[in-house]
């Protein structure tokens, strides 16, 4: 999943060189906290390199995020804290590129139209994100059901020979 393609194609490339410009480096090492679940998130997240772990409270892993990928941006839209954590996986360390929020909103005080290009940009990246979700729940949902229709029919079949006599 290479999201960050979304937004980016919704900016003019003098705002990538902006948000570049402005970005830090950031450097996780494995099982380091990006995240936590409840605290506010203060940047916007590029993940360039490595592995990041989405998980619940109880520490139930929820999704991947690799290279190319967005952390934060729910934050940043709804200025609510999260309800999952985002930490670093996999052996090597996780490198992402952190844009601070309030540099991101002292950027659309003095140009609006940034703002309606980086507004609309995230909305087409999370419309993306709902589509992949409800495709994969969707698949998931099918495969519990073709379980249990699988399962019926075993125990239909089981019956058909139990009742059956020499």
């Amino acid at each position: 999943m290479q999201n960050a393609r979304y937004i980016a194609a919704g900016l003019s490339d003098a705002d990538m060189l902006w948000l570049l410009s402005v970005g830090k480096l950031r450097v996780l090492r494995p099982g380091e906290t990006l995240v936590a679940s409840g605290k506010p998130v203060n940047d916007l997240f590029f993940v360039t390199d490595g592995l990041l772990e989405v998980r619940l409270s109880d520490g139930t892993r929820v999704a991947e995020l690799h290279h190319g990928d967005v952390v934060g941006e729910m934050s940043f839209v709804e200025r609510h804290s999260p309800l999952v954590s985002v930490v670093a996986a996999g052996s090597e360390p996780t490198e992402m590129l952190a844009i601070p929020r309030k540099l991101i909103l002292d950027r659309f005080e003095q140009e609006p139209v940034f703002a309606a290009r980086f507004y609309r940009a995230l909305a087409v990246f999370l419309s993306e994100r709902l589509r992949e979700t409800t495709a994969a729940v969707q698949a998931q949902a099918k495969s519990l059901r073709d379980d249990k229709a699988d399962k019926e029919a075993r125990a239909r079949f089981s019956r058909l020979f139990s009742k059956s006599g020499p």
